[in-house]
C-alpha cells in the first residue's frame, strides 16, 4: 500500500511522536510511505527529516526547498488556523507541489492532524489525486459546547479565547461537513473515543468509516524499561509536559501550596509570565527543558505525577510515567477516563479541584512499599502495558483501517 501522509513532525509534542513512530512502523510492514509537510508548518530541523529518511520513510522535496514561516503571535495563528472555510481555496505555496503528488501513485491520502487547516491542504490533494482521504484525531476538531473552557483557567482572557472558539468551531465543522459532503473524506480515525465523545462528528459523518483505535500511542520499552521503578520510590511529585495554561501549569502553585512534598517540573515554558510563576515557588523546582533520559530518571523515582491537563486525547505523558513505575493523579477528563481508567495506578479527580488533586496525592506519597508496588503489579496493567509497549501495535491498525479504503 502506498501511503501519502499529511503531518507535522517538527512540533514538540505527543502528535508528533505519534507521526514519527507510526511512519517508520508502516514501512517495516511493507507500506510504501511518502510524508509532505505542509508549507505552512515546515521548520529547519533537518536532524528529524534525516532520521525518517533513515528509516526509509520518503520525505517530499518540498519541506527542503519552502521558506520556513515567519513566527506569528498566537491570536493571529488562532484566527488563521480556524477560518480556512473561509479561505477554502487558498493553498499559498502548497498548491505548485501538489500536481507532482501524483508521481507518488498513493492508495490513500491520510491527513493526521484533526485540524481544518490540515483538512483543507488534504481535502484538495485526495480531489486532485482522486483518492480517499482518511484523517485522524488526537484532540477533537471541533466542540458544540461553549469554547473550551478557557475562561476557568486564564480568566476574562481565557473567556475571550472561548468566545473566539465558539465562532471558529463553527467554520471548523463546515470544513469537515464540505469534506464529507463532497465524498472526498472517508475515513476518520481516533487515538481514543475522546475527539468523538467531544466533537459529535459520527453525527455528521454521513457514509464515513469511524474507527478509533484500541492502541492508539505506545512508549519506548527499550529505553523506558531501562528506569522503571516500582519500588524503593522517593518521596517527590513530578509534572512534565508542554508548559502550557491547557496542561494546567496555572493550577500547579496552588496544589504544590498543598503537597507535602516538591513538584519537580520539566518542560519547555512557552511564555515568562509562567517562568516567573515556577520558579518563585518554593516548593517546585523546576528543571527546564532536559534530555528525555533525564526526565525518564526523574520520573521512574518520584512517587506520583500531578497531570492536571484539561486537554488531551490520549496522554503520552500519563502513558510513560505509568510504565515507569510512578502512579498518577489527573482530571477525569475524557482522554484519561476513556483510556486509563481501568488502573489502579492512575486516579482521577473532578475537573479544576485542585484540592482534592493534592489530597489523593498526598495518600499516594505516604503509601507503603507493598501496597505501592502491588498496584503496579497489577494484571490489568500488566496486560495494558504490554499492549501499548510496541508502536508496531499501533501501525497494524493504521494499516488494517487505511486498507479498508483500496
Amino acid at each position: 500500500m502506498r501511503v501519502l501522509a499529511i503531518g507535522n513532525v517538527f512540533n514538540p509534542s505527543g502528535v508528533s511522536v505519534h507521526i514519527k513512530n507510526v511512519l517508520k512502523e508502516l514501512v517495516k510492514m511493507g507500506d510504501e510511505v511518502t510524508l509532505y509537510v505542509p508549507s505552512f508548518l515546515v521548520r529547519r530541523n533537518y536532524e528529524v527529516l534525516k532520521d525518517l529518511e533513515s528509516a526509509h520513510v520518503n520525505v517530499h522535496h518540498s519541506v527542503y526547498e519552502v521558506k520556513e514561516a515567519e513566527e506569528v503571535g498566537t491570536l493571529p495563528y488562532f484566527i488563521k488556523s480556524h477560518t480556512v472555510y473561509l479561505r477554502w481555496n487558498d493553498l499559498g505555496e502548497d498548491r505548485k507541489y501538489i500536481d507532482e503528488l501524483k508521481e507518488i501513485k498513493p492508495d490513500v491520502i491520510y491527513d493526521m492532524h484533526e485540524d481544518s487547516i490540515t483538512l483543507r491542504l488534504s481535502y484538495h490533494i485526495a480531489k486532485k489525486l482522486h483518492k480517499p482521504l482518511v484523517k485522524l484525531l488526537h484532540d477533537e476538531p471541533f466542540r458544540n459546547s461553549f469554547g473550551r473552557g478557557y475562561r476557568k483557567f486564564l480568566g476574562i482572557k481565557g473567556l475571550a479565547y472561548d468566545i473566539l472558539m465558539w465562532m471558529f468551531y463553527k467554520f471548523d465543522k463546515r470544513a469537515f461537513l464540505r469534506s464529507i459532503n463532497d465524498g472526498v473524506l472517508r475515513g476518520i480515525a481516533g487515538v481514543s473515543k475522546a475527539p468523538f465523545y467531544l466533537s459529535g462528528i459520527e453525527e455528521i459523518a454521513r457514509d464515513v468509516r469511524l474507527k478509533v483505535y484500541e492502541v492508539g500511542n505506545a512508549f519506548n520499552r527499550d529505553i523506558i524499561y531501562k528506569y522503571r521503578k516500582t519500588k524503593d520510590k522517593e518521596d517527590y511529585a513530578v509534572f512534565f509536559a508542554r508548559l502550557v495554561p491547557q496542561k494546567g501549569i496555572r493550577e500547579l502553585p496552588r496544589i504544590a501550596d498543598l503537597l507535602n512534598s516538591k513538584i519537580v517540573v520539566f518542560g519547555k515554558i512557552f511564555n515568562e509570565s509562567d517562568r516567573a510563576i515556577l520558579m518563585s515557588h518554593p516548593k517546585i523546582e523546576y528543571m527546564g527543558y532536559r534530555p528525555i533520559e533525564e526526565v525518564y530518571s526523574t520520573v521512574a523515582k518520584a512517587k506520583v505525577l500531578i497531570y492536571p491537563s484539561h486537554q488531551d486525547g490520549f496522554s503520552l505523558v500519563v502513558l510513560d510515567t505509568l510504565a515507569l513505575g510512578t502512579s498518577v493523579v489527573a482530571y477525569d477528563i475524557p482522554a484519561i477516563r476513556f483510556v486509563f481508567s481501568n488502573l489502579k495506578p492512575v486516579r482521577t479527580v473532578g475537573e479544576y479541584d485542585v484540592k482534592e488533586m493534592a489530597r489523593i496525592a498526598n495518600n499516594i506519597l505516604s503509601m507503603k512499599d507493598e501496597e505501592y508496588e502491588g498496584e503496579h503489579e497489577d494484571e490489568n496493567v500488566k496486560k495494558f502495558l504490554e499492549l501499548h509497549s510496541s508502536w508496531a501495535n499501533v501501525a497494524k491498525e493504521t494499516h488494517d483501517f487505511l486498507s479498508a479504503f483500496l
